[in-house]
């Protein structure tokens, strides 16, 4: 199942930073909001899973993606990819990409 149509726009602009770029860390499992998409089978989709299927199959190496899959919230996303990803890594600095009416709070709780 491929991700949503504004995940999608989100996932191309985290392509267009390729040639800048290390590691993509997919951080998005959904929400708590909306009941999930679900598959031919009646399955809930994980946008995490089905965004990192989208960047392999746009050319970027399954190494390189790097999934937090566990909240549903913002924070959650926050705090989950430092306790996962970036503190064991020793990053100090991440690109975030977002959708514009999302990047107040995410900032807000990312910085």
């Amino acid at each position: 199942q491929a991700p949503a149509s504004w995940v999608v726009e989100r996932l191309d602009a985290a392509l267009r930073h390729e040639a800048h770029t290390t590691f993509y860390l997919v951080l998005s499992r959904g929400t708590t909001h909306k009941p999930p998409p679900l598959d031919a089978d009646g399955f809930p989709v994980d946008e995490a899973a089905a965004s990192a299927h989208y960047l392999v199959s746009h050319g970027i190496d399954t190494g390189r993606v790097l999934l937090e899959s566990w909240s549903l919230d913002t924070i959650g996303n926050a705090a989950f990819a430092r306790l996962m990803h970036a503190d064991l890594r020793g990053w100090r600095r991440i690109l975030v990409v977002t959708s514009a009416f999302h990047m107040p709070r995410t900032r807000a709780i990312f910085d």
